[in-house]
């Protein structure tokens, strides 16, 4: 590798930002030969800041193999984000390149119309029975890679959601108690039809760093974050001032403030959880 290519591959791994606004000057049929040869797990973190609509537009001028390769590492929000704006051939191609779960999970995301609380959902990676022990419960979280873990959700047997913990609720009970023993029984949820406006709009951000969707039936099927909302704001900011919603997004823009640091330190605080003990509106 020659000094030219050395310092143009550093530069794109300390620096995914700055090189993402750069390469947006250029066609993206361009910046996705440029990516396709940069380590793979550089070009996600470049990709993982380009606007949805670029993003989408490189990932289908990259050899299907290669996009395919790049996509699974993206977490799920984004994937989802991107599969909406991706024609059905080219959605099916990077779904094939999921493991089959994980492919389940996104395609019973997608249907929701755009402007839904649905449409922002990702699928529920932390989630277990009431019933399994502490023990068992941790010993699946921990098989949990990617993806937001700091509330663990509770189903009953039928398949409602029975309650809600945070990740160091769970790592401070008792192994043997079982997980209805120690859960919040009762969970600030969304409806999957509710308006982007209204989820924007919820007052319990200001509490939480995600909130729960559940169907007609209370059963789980996603949860929506503030990263997931923070990032259409950008996008609806890169847009412009004439987008109808835009005046929205800067008026909550102040709800997503909380940083890394500052919900670490909420998960370690003793004796503090950051569930509430509120009916469902």
């Amino acid at each position: 590798m020659n000094p030219l290519s050395r310092l143009s591959a550093t530069f794109l791994r300390d620096h995914p930002d700055a090189a993402a606004r750069v390469l947006e000057d250029f066609p993206a049929e361009s910046s996705a030969k440029y990516l396709a040869v940069a380590n793979p797990l550089t070009a996600v973190h470049v990709i993982e800041h380009f606007t949805p609509g670029y993003a989408a537009s490189c990932l289908t001028s990259i050899e299907p193999q290669a996009a395919g390769q790049i996509f699974t590492q993206f977490l799920p929000d984004l994937q989802i984000m991107l599969l909406r704006l991706l024609d059905r051939d080219r959605r099916e191609s990077l779904l094939g390149a999921l493991r089959p779960d994980q492919a389940a999970s996104i395609q019973s995301l997608l249907p929701y119309p755009e402007g839904t609380a649905g449409a922002l959902m990702e699928a529920p990676l932390a989630s277990v029975p009431d019933e399994l022990s502490v023990r068992d419960a941790l010993k699946r979280i921990k098989r949990i890679r990617r993806g937001m873990k700091f509330y663990v959700y509770a189903s009953s047997a039928t398949g409602q959601l029975s309650g809600v913990l945070t990740l160091h609720e769970l790592i401070n009970a008792q192994p043997a108690n079982r997980i209805s023993q120690v859960m919040q029984p009762r969970v600030i949820t969304l409806s999957p039809a509710q308006s982007m406006l209204t989820v924007f709009n919820s007052p319990y951000w200001q509490e939480y760093h995600a909130l729960p969707v559940t169907d007609e039936n209370n059963v789980l099927i996603g949860i929506i974050r503030q990263k997931a909302m923070r990032r259409l704001q950008e996008q609806l900011l890169q847009a412009g001032p004439a987008h109808n919603a835009l005046g929205t997004f800067i008026a909550v823009g102040t709800l997503f403030a909380a940083t890394a640091g500052q919900l670490l330190d909420t998960l370690i605080a003793s004796g503090t959880s950051m569930t509430q003990r509120v009916p469902r509106d």
